[in-house]
């Protein structure tokens, strides 16, 4: 835009310039006419007459003490009036003819030139430390299928969020901080912007294990987490009071141990095959003497697992410890009993309580809130 302006004033002197030119040609061309004009008509021949018609003089020139700028010319023969100057301090930029000082005023309503340059440094960003990022809820609960929207509040900037979940499995999120539980699990939503974040831990929880009073609550989702349980439906449903069977109990104590691999590529028991959920975890327990089936063989997975094969399989699991005492307090339990010392151990490890009246009751069904109960108690106090 300066340029243009610098542009613009040369063109206006340099027309003034050129109407003072032709003013002296006009005016000294008069002259020399009305010279010749008052001349005696004998004085001029007729060759001198149609000479002075026709052009200039030679050598023809303005007054004396005309100048110029450097690199700027008249048509040859011309010079400017006498005392006709260019103002002092005339230069030139670099490129372009430069103004002289002195100039018309540019008209009434026309832009002025800025007084200085506009600073080309963009406005300083705020830093990381001005910018902050806050969530309404840094926990909540959801049951699976619910939905819920988190709020985010940020400070110091307008850029974009982004909102990511940890599983999205568990709980999804989409850009606008809206939740869906998907199934029983943990799970954190993190909302990220401009190097800052916060955080919101969801628990979802089973459809049908939803009272936190139920002794089952806890051991229920801390095994869900570690991946031993996952329930029914698409681990939506638990099923507590479902009774546990064999396959699912040997199952349990796998994962709980951390899926190891077997030893062996087959399994000894003739009613398991490969294509069985618990195939790794039947030959890693036969292996382990976790369990040793039937002495025809077979595993039977699908009979319910009764309360004296439960803790037996967690005695095994912990090394077939001997107990301390030697005083047994279930009136139920014998000496006799296989499972006896399987029975004072696991109550001594506060694992197993039994009943008000004293009972264990070996031969009941284990049902899943049982079972999840004595797992959970198994990984807390067995190895105090």
């Amino acid at each position: 835009m300066n340029n243009n302006r610098a542009y613009l004033k040369i063109s206006v002197i340099c027309s003034v310039m050129l109407v003072l030119l032709l003013s002296a040609v006009i005016f000294s061309d008069r002259t020399s006419h009305a010279d010749v004009r008052r001349q005696p008509a004998y004085a001029v021949s007729h060759e001198d007459a149609s000479l002075s018609k026709e052009a200039a003089p030679t050598g023809f020139a303005l007054p004396t003490g005309f100048a110029l700028p450097t690199g700027f010319a008249l048509p040859t023969g011309f010079a400017l009036p006498t005392g006709f100057a260019l103002p002092t301090g005339f230069a030139l930029p670099t490129g372009i003819p430069a103004l002289p000082t002195g100039i018309p005023a540019l008209p009434t309503g026309f832009p002025s030139l800025p007084t200085k340059a506009p600073s080309l440094s963009p406005t300083a960003a705020p830093t990381v430390a001005d910018i902050s990022v806050a969530l309404d809820k840094s926990k909540v609960k959801m049951v699976c299928g619910d939905s819920l929207a988190l709020k985010v509040t940020v400070k110091g900037t307008d850029l974009r969020r982004y909102w990511i979940s940890s599983a999205s499995g568990i709980v999804s999120v989409d850009q606008k901080g809206n939740l869906t539980a998907k199934k029983a699990g943990t799970a954190t939503i993190t909302v990220y912007c401009a190097g800052k974040s916060a955080v919101c831990t969801v628990n979802v929880l089973y459809k049908d294990v939803t009272d936190s009073k139920d002794f089952w609550y806890v051991p229920t989702y801390y095994l869900t987490d570690l991946g031993v349980v996952k329930g029914y439906n698409d681990q939506t449903k638990f099923k507590p009071a479902k009774e546990c069977t064999r396959a699912q109990m040997v199952t349990f104590i796998w994962r709980l141990a951390g899926q190891p691999l077997p030893k062996s590529a087959t399994c000894k028991f003739t009613d398991v095959y490969l294509t069985d959920y618990y195939y790794a975890a039947c030959i890693w327990g036969n292996e382990n003497r976790i369990v040793e089936g039937y002495k025809d063989n077979t595993f039977r997975p699908n009979i319910v697992c009764a309360r004296r094969h439960a803790v037996t399989f967690l005695w095994r699991l912990a090394g077939q410890p001997e107990p301390v005492s030697k005083t047994n307090k279930f009136s139920d339990v014998k000496k006799k009993d296989y499972f006896y010392k399987a029975t004072l151990w696991a109550s001594e490890k506060k694992i197993l309580v039994g009943y008000e009246d004293g009972t264990f009751r070996p031969d009941a069904n284990c049902l899943r809130r049982q079972m999840v109960t004595l797992l959970y108690k198994y990984d807390k106090f067995s190895k105090e």
